[in-house]
């Protein structure tokens, strides 16, 4: 299992492929940069890397389990 960011309104679907940050930190500031930061939820995604471009922000991982960290 691999670990991925993401910030939306809604929590990810369980068996979903969804882009995704690296790091909690990069999301931080990508949010904080889009001045988006407390407006939306941050989630944390276990789950299966289907491809990866090597950006912060280049991850598509297929959902196994998601919680909420912000």
């Amino acid at each position: 299992m691999e670990k991925a960011y993401r910030f939306d309104d809604q929590k990810p679907s369980v068996g979903s492929t969804v882009y995704a940050f690296r790091t909690l930190n990069g999301l931080k500031t990508f949010a904080k940069m889009q001045g988006s930061i407390g407006s939306q939820k941050f989630w944390e995604i276990d789950g299966s890397i289907v491809s990866d471009d090597g950006s912060e922000d280049g991850i598509r991982i297929r959902v196994s389990s998601v919680r909420q960290v912000f």
